[in-house]
């Protein structure tokens, strides 16, 4: 019988978070074997609000309410959105190639994560979702309820859930899909609005205003980025320093599995052993010329992301993190691949954080290893944030033509 997970009473942004997580077990560098995912993601939230590796193009953050307000002026049920989810799925397929980032490519009709399901968080975070906490069968029901207009007493309004302010969908919508994924003048600057008024000071909102570069593959490795100041760069300093040091305890772990795939026998993954041997090398070399932990302020760090979220970091986590910074105090880079303590305190670590799932010593785990477990350094979304950035830049570059003829002046009234 196949297992399945399932939500009986979860919020939208519990279920993202869920389905993040499931995500990157698709994906042997990314996935978090040590148990500091709540702090990763944490790191990330503060950066990017609103953001998450399910997302593909910024265009959806417009497509779902243009969907669901559509629905609830037809008086339709919920069911009737996820039907037009799936035309627009057919429509996007008619224009663009699997490339385009088009949720439900492969799927088709038998979608089961709608892109509304994937971006009904980051609706609420940008408030284009006037009230966060509502559902997607509460917005449906909410849009078409007729109410008194606090400006015209004689006149009536309808009540929507979503922003006042939200560009139009362009005509036959989603039958006919103008542009594709790409942004309009007036739709791109409607998001530089909408982002920079409700998460103002983020890293997100900075790039809004400062465009990134497509060539780097971290965040501090970008010259717009470092170019922040107050809060966006103090938090990327924190999580440079937090990838940098941590990425030396993953590389460490990969290597005590490959010692031990191999003492176990198997020989599915050869030279995996050698591999993260000179992965440690090149950690050493890059974090010793990069890091100077008298500058680290680990306390205000803890602080720091405890804020993002409001959550105290799991205290065994955060005891593994000092723990891990203490040996690098008391041990050259170079030789924390052979250092007893520095082995030790990794494999502790393993044992506590997965149990019975421990891999290190464990046949019967060893034997379905694939050569990498979460091996990759942290990023914090960076890909999938440049292409959302990407989107909105690409838009505020086109000619505004199309708001020219179709915004209402009293539009740029709102932030």
């Amino acid at each position: 019988m196949a297992s399945s997970i399932s939500w009986l009473d979860a919020s939208a942004e519990e279920r993202r978070r869920m389905r993040e997580i499931l995500g990157h077990f698709t994906d042997k560098e990314s996935r978090e074997e040590l148990g500091l995912g709540q702090i990763r993601d944490a790191l990330s939230d503060g950066l990017f609000p609103g953001t998450s590796t399910l997302h593909t193009r910024a265009r959806y953050i417009l497509f779902v309410p243009w969907i669901y307000q559509q629905t609830s002026d037809r008086g339709a049920p919920l069911s009737q959105a996820r039907r037009a989810e799936l035309q627009l799925v057919k429509t996007l397929k008619s224009v663009g190639g699997r490339d385009q980032g088009i949720i439900g490519y492969e799927a088709g009709s038998t979608l089961k994560n709608v892109p509304s399901e994937l971006y009904w968080s980051a609706l609420g975070t940008y408030g284009v979702l006037r009230d966060p906490g509502l559902n997607r069968e509460q917005a449906v029901s909410l849009h078409g309820a007729a109410v008194p207009s606090d400006v015209d007493e004689v006149g009536h309004t309808k009540l929507s859930a979503w922003h006042a302010t939200i560009p139009a969908a362009p005509p036959e919508f989603p039958q006919s899909v103008p542009g594709g994924m790409s942004l309009t003048h007036h739709e791109a600057q409607w998001l530089c609005e909408r982002i920079n008024y409700s998460v103002p000071n983020s890293m997100l909102s900075h790039l809004i205003r400062h465009p990134p570069t497509r060539g780097s593959t971290v965040p501090w490795e970008d010259s717009a980025a470092v170019a922040a100041q107050g809060q966006p760069q103090r938090l990327l300093r924190h999580a440079q320093q937090f990838s940098d040091t941590m990425h030396g305890a993953q590389l460490l772990y990969n290597l005590l599995i490959a010692e031990s795939y191999n003492n176990a026998g198997f020989t599915n993954e050869e030279g995996r052993r050698e591999h993260f041997e000179e992965q440690l090398r090149q950690w050493s070399w890059r974090y010793a010329a990069s890091q100077g932990f008298g500058e680290w302020d680990l306390d205000d760090f803890f602080a720091s992301v405890t804020a993002v979220r409001g959550l105290r970091v799991n205290r065994g986590s955060e005891r593994f993190v000092r723990d891990w910074v203490e040996v690098l105090q008391g041990v050259e880079p170079a030789a924390v691949a052979t250092s007893a303590e520095a082995r030790g305190l990794v494999r502790k670590r393993e044992h506590r954080n997965k149990g019975v799932m421990a891999r290190i010593g464990n046949p019967k785990r060893l034997a379905s290893w694939g050569g990498s477990s979460g091996a990759g350094r942290y990023t914090y979304r960076w890909p999938y944030v440049l292409t959302i950035l990407g989107d909105i830049h690409a838009g505020l570059a086109e000619p505004p033509a199309y708001q020219a003829l179709t915004a209402d002046p009293a539009e740029h009234s709102h932030a």
